[in-house]
């Protein structure tokens, strides 16, 4: 079993990330760095910062066989306690760019109370350099545009938005160091 390093200051810097978090979570499109240097196996610093921040073992989580290995289960186990499940409508799941993963699989159904929605941790190429996306809505006080590198299925599904609010996933894009948020409160134009 290889376990890999948490946050150097465990209280601290959770603490910190929680904070940098909240922040992109309520200033959808803001680019936040997270502190951590070293992710678990193939998983970004900014993907491991966000599952030691936000998991826990009355959480669980859903994991994406592109991004799930022995390294991130056991690091997870270990740091965390999260249970790792089958059901893709678990509070937190993890997936990557290169699955083309589609949010709308995520959403609670029409039978499903909206509390029972995801947060849809998805490892992306980058931040910038895709199509724009202009964010408009709640913590926006004027219309915002970013660029993350996204694959067609989430560029469709903010297209569409096949789930009215309450309902929907709330999206946290990482990248490296990076992180940024699309919660399902933001309107989204593809441009």
């Amino acid at each position: 079993m290889t376990l890999l390093a948490s946050f150097n200051h465990p209280v601290a810097d959770s603490q910190r990330a929680f904070r940098r978090i909240l922040k992109a979570m309520s200033e959808p499109g803001v680019m936040v760095s997270l502190p951590l240097e070293q992710g678990w196996g193939d998983l970004s610093p900014a993907a491991t910062a966000v599952l030691l921040t936000l998991v826990d073992q009355e959480s669980a989580l859903w994991l994406d066989s592109r991004v799930d290995s022995e390294t991130v289960r056991n690091n997870l186990r270990f740091h965390t306690g999260v249970p790792i499940v089958e059901d893709r409508h678990a509070p937190f799941a993890l997936t990557h760019a290169a699955s083309n993963p589609d949010p709308a699989l995520f959403a609670p159904g029409d039978n499903m109370s909206p509390e029972k929605s995801t947060t849809l941790i998805i490892e992306v190429p980058a931040l910038n350099g895709g199509l724009t996306l202009r964010l408009s809505g709640p913590g926006l006080r004027e219309s915002r545009a970013i660029a993350p590198q996204l694959p067609e299925a989430i560029l469709t599904y903010l297209r569409e938005r096949p789930h009215p609010f309450p309902l929907g996933v709330d999206l946290i894009f990482t990248c490296g160091e990076a992180m940024m948020a699309l919660p399902r409160t933001t309107d989204v134009e593809v441009c």
